[in-house]
């Protein structure tokens, strides 16, 4: 078994990546707060909206409820806009540690209960197997994860409700990604929800 850190830089070496160049997924409210506070940066700098299926729980309502999207990070050409391509046709992560969860753990699947190499392992250079893991540095990074993606869902959900009953013209992205950076510093300190402290 090797070290995830040995893991992730050998996956990064690889020149024929899928995962990055499609953009990260599971990209929690957390992941995008840290990004936006290690680059000093507002989130709609480097996040970018995609269509919401109805029964999305990371769905974010806008348009006084006319449409519903999710947040990603932004892709540019070569794919995550976080991708740095290397002068030897390799590619690392701009982020470093700063990276979503669930691109730090690759190649587990950090939606899984039990530590296990993602369905699409995203890379070509070699076949990763469950043995390539570090089950318990997964199982840790899991569970992060699995708290983060709660609070996520519940803080869309909050922001669904709020952007329902506006009495002001409709919210838009970066109005949501505000509240989202509100709702991460009290969820940090233990305070109330945004618009409970503000009732």
């Amino acid at each position: 078994m090797e070290d995830l850190t040995v893991a992730r830089a050998r996956w990064l070496a690889c020149r024929a990546k899928s995962c990055c160049s499609r953009g990260a997924k599971n990209v929690t409210g957390a992941d995008i707060v840290r990004i936006a506070r290690t680059l000093a940066l507002e989130p709609w700098h480097f996040t970018q909206t995609a269509p919401a299926a109805a029964d999305d729980p990371a769905g974010i309502v806008l348009d006084a409820g006319r449409r519903r999207v999710t947040l990603t990070l932004a892709n540019a050409v070569q794919g995550c806009v976080f991708l740095l391509r290397t002068g030897g046709g390799g590619s690392c992560c701009g982020l470093g540690d700063f990276a979503p969860v669930s691109c730090q753990v690759f190649p587990a699947d950090p939606t899984v209960d039990e530590p296990a190499v993602r369905a699409d392992a995203g890379c070509q250079c070699r076949e990763w197997t469950n043995d390539d893991l570090d089950r318990d540095v997964v199982a840790e990074s899991s569970r992060t994860w699995t708290a983060d993606q709660a609070h996520w869902h519940e803080v869309v959900r909050r922001w669904n409700v709020l952007a329902a009953n506006t009495r002001a013209g409709p919210p838009d992205i970066e109005d949501f990604q505000r509240y989202l950076l509100e709702a991460q510093a009290a969820r940090e300190i233990g305070a109330a929800w945004p618009e409970e402290v503000r009732a």
